[in-house]
This record gives structure tokens, C-alpha cells and sequence, in this order.
């Protein structure tokens, strides 16, 4: 389950605008039926429904037309200017009625609103770059990169590869968190719920977790579990906390796995350095060639280019 408070949060908000959409129907009506020729229809639709109802229960005669009632209420309507439509809330998502949930599931306007509340999160203050507008004639190797990009997007449209786990390596400013935000974008597009985080944040909930005692302690990691997909952004540039950082990443990265969902990761180390800093079993889990798909991006310091 994705983190309570962000949860809270997305369905409060869904909950704010049924409740608008609610009010002003309602106001509506009840000026609508200020009029007595269409209040003594309203009230007949009402009497009818409710026979109609028991009426096919137990097999009886009906002896109401509400095809007959409904239209004369809609001339009566017309005739005080009156757009049927506004007596009945209009919410703002049609999929789920403002409720959040279709069948059971999340509705794609809750997934928004959950995605956007971890992007507040996200230490990210601004707009994620996008597929459709990159451009990598930015790159000094950009028939490479366009080959990268077109990898990367055809895996975040592709919900059942057997990689679970992208690494992209390379040293700093060659554009690993430029083609992460592409990725992350599109997935939130595909209706995926996405939490980001640095591996400096990461590890500061990680340090969290591990020295709260009490019920509130699985807030700090539940959005690292649960959400569909995770990005890491610069592992290796975090400082190796005893019993926190390690075992903290491991249980993430194994949890994850377990459960078939996701895990992005950009760093500036290479397969060796990841081993040598985090050890075997993190190794085996994020560099397993069975679910995952190490990328090394090599080219010049985009940042110094730009300047």
C-alpha cells in the first residue's frame, strides 16, 4: 500500500470534488423545485421509480410510465429554461464518479493525484523531460543515444518485460537523470504510479525506518515498496550508514523482485563498483542478467557543453 498520508491526501481531494459537484447539483434542484408544476413531477418520477422497482420484485402489473413521466418532467424543464443536465452532478472524472475506485481497483484520477503528491516528494522542482520532446542531437554519440531512447521507451511500454531492474551507469553530467525523467514521464502517461527519490533521500528514509519503534515506522518505506515503479537517482553518492544503507537497499531492491515490481537506478559507479560498495547479494539482485538490464551511457559532460 502506497504510503497512507499520500494516499489520504489524493482521496481527500477526489472526495473535495464529489462533494462540489454534490452541492451544486443539489442546489440546483432544490431551486428547480421552487416551481410547483415541477415539483409535483419530481415527487410522481419519484413514487414512480419506487413501484416500478417493487413492482418487478414481485412479479406485479406497474401501473406507472415513467418513459411518459420523464418526458413530460424534461417539457416542463424546457419550458422554465431549465438544462436537465445541471440537476444531476457533473463530476469531474466519469470513469469512477469521483469516487477514486473502478471495480475495486484505482481509477487512473487517483493514480494522478497519488503521483502527483509523491512528485512533491521527489526533491524535483521541475517539469520531467520528456520522450516526445527530447531531442538527442544533444549528445555527442547521438545515433547511440537514440538507440538508448528508443530501448528505454519501448521497456516502459512493455508492463510484462522480464527486466525489472534498469541500471544506467556513466560518469557525471552524461545525461542518466535526463533519460530517467523521459522514462518517469512516460510511465505516469501509462497511468503507473511513480516515486522518485535521490539516493541521498533514500537513504535518509531508510534512516528513518530504521530508528522509528512505533506503527508509524512503515510510512517511511511503503512508497519505496509499493509504488509501481521506483527511481534512484546517483546510488553511490550517498554516505554508507551502518546497518541503514546496505541492508535498508537490499531489502528494498529483494522486496521489489519479489513482488514483480520495478526499479530504475542511475549512478556513476560501474558493475565492479557496485559490488565492491554494496556487496555481493546487492549486486547479484540489481545486476542478475535474468531480470536486468545494465546500460553504460558514455559521453561528454553535458553540462560542460551547455556552458
Amino acid at each position: 500500500m502506497i504510503s497512507k498520508n499520500v494516499l489520504n491526501k489524493a482521496l481527500e481531494k477526489i472526495k473535495q470534488s464529489k462533494k462540489n459537484a454534490d452541492l451544486i447539483a443539489n442546489n440546483n434542484l432544490q431551486s428547480a423545485l421552487k416551481n410547483n408544476e415541477f415539483n409535483e413531477i419530481y415527487k410522481l418520477e419519484k413514487q414512480a421509480q419506487i413501484e416500478t422497482a417493487r413492482c418487478e420484485v414481485y412479479g406485479l402489473n406497474n401501473s406507472f410510465n415513467l418513459d411518459e413521466i420523464a418526458k413530460q418532467k424534461s417539457e416542463i424543464l424546457k419550458k422554465l429554461n431549465i438544462d436537465e443536465s445541471t440537476l444531476l452532478p457533473k463530476y469531474s472524472c466519469k470513469k469512477c464518479d469521483d469516487t477514486g475506485y473502478v471495480n475495486g481497483k484505482m481509477c487512473s484520477c487517483l493514480k494522478k493525484l497519488i503521483n502527483e503528491e509523491l512528485y512533491k516528494q521527489s526533491g524535483l522542482n521541475h517539469k520531467l523531460n520528456s520522450f516526445n520532446k527530447d531531442d538527442c542531437k544533444i549528445f555527442d554519440d547521438t545515433k547511440t543515444m537514440q538507440q538508448i531512447y528508443k530501448t528505454m521507451q519501448k521497456w516502459c511500454n512493455s508492463p510484462t518485460s522480464n527486466y525489472l531492474n534498469i541500471i544506467l551507469t556513466g560518469k557525471t553530467g552524461v545525461g542518466k537523470t535526463h533519460l530517467m525523467e523521459c522514462m518517469a514521464d512516460d510511465l505516469i502517461k501509462n497511468e503507473n504510479i511513480v516515486f522518485w527519490t535521490s539516493a541521498f533521500n533514500l537513504n535518509q528514509l531508510l534512516l528513518k525506518y530504521h530508528t522509528t519503534f512505533d506503527e508509524t515506522k512503515l510510512e517511511y518505506i511503503s512508497n519505496l515498496l509499493d509504488a509501481d515503479y521506483l527511481f534512484i537517482d546517483d546510488l553511490g553518492t550517498e554516505p554508507i550508514l551502518k546497518n541503514v544503507t546496505i541492508e535498508g537497499l537490499y531489502n528494498i531492491i529483494a522486496e521489489r523482485v519479489e513482488n514483480n515490481k520495478k526499479t530504475i537506478i542511475s549512478t556513476n559507479l560501474n558493475p565492479e563498483d557496485i559490488q565492491n560498495t554494496y556487496g555481493e547479494r546487492i549486486f547479484s539482485r540489481l545486476l542478475n542478467k535474468a531480470n536486468s538490464l545494465c546500460i553504460n551511457i558514455e559521453n561528454k559532460d553535458l553540462r560542460l557543453i551547455k556552458k
